[in-house]
């Protein structure tokens, strides 16, 4: 009896001595911020921003509103600081803590500045990714490129690395090259400008189930979009969705499927640009799955922002991506009568006489 009365006094011992003596809280430490806009110059400004200055102040009256903080103290962030923040983390890649050290900031605000911008600027999607009015001259472009008619865009997915999204079954987002991704489908112009994208799909999914079930089937299957898709071997050919010849074999068909290359490769190059203009979207992504959903298509936003307003847009590599991974359809009852319109389309504009 006596030992438990010894260990119970023990006990409240102790606990006085961590009233008297409370644990002290980490004080913040706030690191200098720099100007980047005295620092920088328009060049260097760009590299690590991937935006001009003035569009740089455009996208910031865009969404500055967005940004702004509810609290009042000397060390808030500044919408400025923040939407640089988080064009630092799109565009090079590189860790959260990296970039907080650059500018000032800890790794857990940039992590929540990061979520914060990309939410502002995802909200305006319908503003930014969009179809043009005029399909006449959507069409009148496309054809400039090889002479191939009729075309209003061009068709394919790619994916986006992730890290392991954890959940019961992180292997639905495992492609089949083997590692964790979202399989992004996308539709651009003849100036590569991204105008339909769909980031929902986790990386197992192939690219036609994706265009199966996508608003942008049903518009083309309902006319309230009239033209042709360019796509892949991977898709079904359908009357508003042209896919090349596997094995061509008539002049016509062997002048039908350079054509069709050399029209769909604005793709390859858009997603090469866009892939190229924010680093972010070629390692891992890595934030939450939610969150890289929403980072792709806030870089989608941004990419046809720089697009627009940067008359002189310069790659950074002339490279373009293609994920090589499309598994032809295999012909079956269901494609026999796009493959019939793709045959007649051919003989009509591909045919000697007409070339």
């Amino acid at each position: 009896m006596d030992n438990v009365l010894q260990e119970i006094q023990f006990i409240e011992e102790v606990e006085n001595n961590f009233n008297i003596y409370p644990l002290a809280r980490a004080r913040g430490v706030f690191r200098p911020r720099i100007n980047t806009f005295a620092e920088f110059s328009e060049k260097e400004f760009i590299k690590r921003y991937r935006l001009k200055k003035h569009t740089f102040r455009y996208v910031l009256d865009l969404i500055k509103e967005d940004l702004r903080l509810q609290t009042y103290n000397s060390n808030n962030i500044s919408p400025e600081m923040q939407l640089l923040i988080a064009l630092r983390f799109f565009a090079k890649a590189s860790y959260q803590t990296e970039t907080g050290d650059l500018h000032g900031v800890s790794q857990a605000s940039v992590s929540r500045i990061v979520l914060k911008v990309a939410r502002a600027l995802a909200s305006r999607l319908p503003q930014f990714v969009n179809w043009p009015e005029n399909f006449r001259e959507l069409k009148r472009n496309f054809y400039n490129i090889r002479a191939f008619p009729g075309v209003v865009g061009c068709i394919d997915c790619t994916h986006i690395k992730i890290k392991n999204p954890d959940g019961r079954r992180p292997l639905l987002y495992c492609c089949r090259k083997g590692f964790y991704s979202l399989n992004v489908q996308v539709i651009c112009d003849s100036n590569t400008r991204i105008m339909d994208i769909v980031t929902r799909w986790r990386g197992s999914v192939h690219d036609s189930r994706i265009f199966n079930n996508s608003r942008i089937k049903e518009d083309f299957e309902s006319n309230l979009k009239q033209g042709i898709l360019l796509g892949d071997s991977g898709y079904a050919c359908t009357r508003y969705m042209l896919t090349p010849l596997l094995q061509p074999r008539t002049a016509a068909e062997l002048r039908y499927n350079p054509a069709h290359k050399g029209t769909r490769v604005v793709i390859e190059h858009c997603f090469g640009r866009w892939k190229n203009m924010f680093k972010a979207l070629r390692p891992n992504l890595e934030t939450k799955l939610s969150t890289a959903k929403i980072i792709i298509v806030a870089t989608a936003i941004l990419y046809n922002i720089r697009l627009e307003r940067d008359n002189n847009f310069e790659d950074d590599s002339s490279e373009s991506d293609s994920d090589n991974d499309d598994q032809p359809i295999r012909p079956n009852p269901r494609n026999e009568q796009g493959n019939i319109f793709r045959r007649l389309f051919i003989q009509r504009y591909f045919g000697n006489n007409n070339r």
